[in-house]
């Protein structure tokens, strides 16, 4: 009774959201794994793969910039809904071109593209709905529900694609996404209710109060110390992680088993066990001082067991075990992120912090994927071709995650940071 009182009843409209919101994710992973899948196999190329990854990225680093203004002044509510309506239908359409057998790959690069398009609205919206109706002490243990819910997606979502495509096909997979859609839309609808911010409440706006609402949220990011470091870190680390992880993973672990979509789901899923065991330590460990050391000597350890350790392996054991020490890890950095962003950021002013922030963090990611999959197609695999295929994707991953664990550990003893970091823990709850 103790355990509802103190965590369920203040929580419980954002259970309802994360609920709601995890099972769309859910279809929406197993689209992107089954899509992945075939995109592969019909041209067998990790350019295309980079492709599409960077037309998801790419849109929603541009929108970002300029949606946040309009989250701030608009009902969370209504923006989450609408996004999550559009990116429906892409999904629809990419259901009847697959049903009619006419999908080719310009058509998966033109929606994802508009999915992403409505996902840069849908995003920073649940970011500050989620600050909106979380108590600041639940921040850190949020964030940790959240990666436990991605993980739990990451496990479940390549077994239920890979059941589904050997039983009925892609076709199956992409309504099933439509599906989990329409139940995130219902339960955002009629059950979650969302404070309306400050200035969503005022319907006045031009363009030159949308620059100057633009330029907040530069000019609170700028006056902190802490979150300019913060982008700073995670600009480099996206990087690495872009010419590698988020390209190679898949064509990788494809190359290597000849094509087994079977070893794929097994490491995928492993991705996602590392996840679920990292946001219960999350959970489970109380939050304690030098948050900011924590945090990127986590980010260090993913590198060092995870890239390289998945460079190194030779067999699906070897991957599996890399690909949960890849992800274990970084549950802890996200929660502790997230609670320094929602502190130190006035909830007015989220929409256009949040938005900015992926568009400054994420905004490499998309380059470090092209140079990634060039790399691998031009450079990397011609050259190791006498090992074998995906040898020199598999190189690719130990340099960046020797150099990723090297910038980690130097970022972790970084003094500024630190001083810093003990001046947002005095700052008070701002609801």
């Amino acid at each position: 009774m103790d355990f509802i009182k103190k965590y369920i009843i203040p929580l419980k409209q954002f259970l309802v959201l994360w609920l709601g919101q995890s099972i769309s994710q859910l279809g929406s992973t197993m689209t992107v794994f089954a899509v992945t899948i075939w995109a592969f196999e019909k041209t067998g190329s990790a350019l295309v793969l980079s492709i599409s990854g960077s037309l998801i990225m790419i849109p929603r680093m541009l929108v970002s910039i300029i949606a946040g203004p309009f989250v701030d002044r608009m009902n969370k509510k209504y923006v989450m809904i609408l996004a999550d309506i559009g990116a429906g239908l892409c999904t629809l359409v990419l259901f009847l071109l697959l049903r009619y057998d006419a999908l080719e790959i310009w058509h998966i690069y033109l929606i994802n593209t508009a999915s992403s398009t409505f996902n840069s609205f849908q995003s920073p919206a649940s970011n500050v709905a989620i600050s909106a109706i979380v108590p600041k002490e639940f921040y850190v243990k949020i964030g940790g529900l959240l990666s436990l819910s991605g993980g739990v997606v990451q496990i479940i979502a390549p077994i239920l694609a890979a059941m589904l495509l050997s039983t009925i096909g892609i076709t199956g997979v992409v309504l099933f996404d439509f599906a989990t859609m329409a139940f995130a839309c219902v339960t955002l609808s009629f059950i979650v209710k969302i404070p309306i911010a400050r200035a969503a409440e005022k319907t006045y706006f031009n363009l030159r109060r949308y620059y100057c609402e633009l330029s907040q949220g530069v000019k609170v990011i700028r006056r902190s110390i802490l979150l300019r470091k913060l982008v700073l870190f995670m600009l480099l680390v996206n990087f690495f992680a872009g010419i590698a992880y988020y390209t190679l993973l898949s064509p990788m672990i494809l190359a290597r088993t000849a094509s087994d979509t079977q070893a794929l789901a097994y490491v995928n899923g492993a991705v996602g066990l590392g996840s679920i065991v990292g946001a219960l330590l999350v959970l489970l460990v109380p939050s304690g001082r030098r948050k900011t050391r924590t945090m990127f000597l986590c980010c260090a350890l993913s590198f060092l067991l995870g890239d390289v350790l998945l460079s190194i392996g030779n067999t699906i054991y070897l991957w599996v075990l890399a690909g949960f020490f890849a992800s274990v890890f970084l549950p802890m950095y996200g929660a502790n992120e997230g609670y320094f962003w929602r502190t130190i950021i006035p909830l007015e002013l989220q929409g256009r912090a949040f938005s900015l922030k992926y568009a400054l963090q994420s905004g490499i990611i998309p380059i470090g994927m092209l140079i990634g999959g060039l790399l691998a197609d031009h450079v990397f695999e011609p050259l190791m071709t006498d090992y074998g295929n995906g040898a020199g994707m598999a190189l690719m991953f130990f340099i960046t995650g020797l150099l990723g664990a090297g910038y980690c550990f130097i970022s972790a003893f970084n003094r500024t940071i630190q001083d810093a970091e003990a001046e947002v823990d005095s700052m008070p709850n701002q609801k």
